[in-house]
């Protein structure tokens, strides 16, 4: 549950992304490009319908929505279904990993070039296979050791927690504070976030309601702003201005079951 007054909402747009990674374990917040717009696509593109349902249980726990929070949460963004499309980018043609560019159609422009992924290189796709599939003893994947892919650790990682779907509120958040978990919990976490705030061609954000819940407008290219827009200030900055770091953890901590935060540094 959030602190009182505090929400979601209010730790992002007063902290701010940036701030939020200086305070939580970078495990927990990989930066990433996250595929696929598929808002008109069937669940479960990799993931089976037992491991998309648990998906959607923990990232709905990590980033609740109403009644816990009033503003939309992961489930009502899809955050499960854009990382099971992430999972199986490699069954698009081409691959759901670059959205391209340069303007979606939210701004003016008369397409969603974003909507149109890019073509992988060679190297790019070796690259991007390692990571999602994992290195399955190839040696032309095992150059730098064996890896364990995102497909695999998800797999692993929800039949871990299978069960928490049905749980009540507190028996999930004992189950995503265990010990054994943290470490899928803040892969989870990261990805959940990624989706959440990210461009909604990636496959979450639906209804761009992970921007309209933090006050952010967008891409607004190739409309761009006005001088009024850029000399002003956002009117939806909250009031008592930014959170201190004290505030945003304790928040954090309450509403991210699970969450790894890094101990600040000593005063000198």
């Amino acid at each position: 549950m959030p602190l009182p007054g505090v929400g979601r909402r209010d730790v992002v747009r007063g902290l701010g992304i940036g701030a939020l990674m200086a305070i939580v374990a970078p495990a927990a917040l990989r930066a990433a490009l996250r595929p696929g717009d598929l808002a008109r696509a069937p669940a479960g593109r990799f993931l089976t319908d037992t491991e998309l349902t648990t998906l959607r249980a923990i990232t709905g726990r990590l980033l609740p929505g109403p009644p816990e929070d009033p503003d939309p949460g992961a489930i009502e963004a899809g955050c499960a279904e854009a990382i099971d499309a992430l999972l199986a980018a490699f069954s698009f043609d081409p691959p759901l990993i670059h959205a391209g560019g340069p303007f979606s159609d939210r701004a003016g422009a008369r397409r969603d070039d974003m909507a149109r992924f890019v073509p992988l290189d060679a190297l790019a796709e070796l690259g991007w296979r390692i990571r999602i599939e994992g290195s399955q003893g190839r040696p032309e994947r095992s150059f730098a050791g064996e890896v364990v892919g995102l497909q695999q650790r998800y797999r692993d990682g929800l039949a871990s927690l299978h069960g928490i779907a049905g749980a009540a509120p507190d028996q999930q958040d004992a189950m995503l504070r265990a010990p054994g978990a943290v470490d899928f919990v803040s892969l989870v976490l990261g990805d959940t976030l990624d989706v959440m705030y990210g461009p909604p061609e990636y496959g979450g954000n639906r209804g761009l309601v992970g921007w309209s819940a933090t006050g952010w407008p967008g891409d607004v290219q190739p409309r761009g702003y006005t001088p009024q827009q850029v000399e002003e200030l956002d009117p939806l900055t909250p009031p008592s201005g930014v959170l201190d770091a004290a505030t945003a953890r304790d928040a954090l901590a309450r509403y991210i079951p699970g969450t790894t935060l890094v101990d600040p540094p000593d005063e000198p």
